[in-house]
């Protein structure tokens, strides 16, 4: 599925380079979710809830750093 949206840092009130570090950062994080998810699946004693901790991050982050125009009162 393609998703473009040309005015999407307009719209998130962020320029290219923040959105470009934080980005980045949530995808290392959701690497790690995979990865420990991965290693969970196998053996459920192992990062028990790191995957659900990981995951919060990335929905927490977003919800901090990228409110959209709809958002404000």
């Amino acid at each position: 599925m393609l998703d473009l949206d040309f005015e999407h840092l307009k719209n998130i009130k962020t320029n290219y380079f923040k959105h470009l570090f934080i980005a980045m950062k949530f995808n290392f994080i959701a690497l790690l979710v995979v990865i420990t998810g991965t290693i969970h699946a196998f053996f459920p004693f192992v990062f028990a809830f790191t995957p659900y901790i990981l995951a919060k991050k990335i929905t927490d982050g977003t919800e901090k750093h990228f409110k959209t125009e709809s958002d404000d009162p």
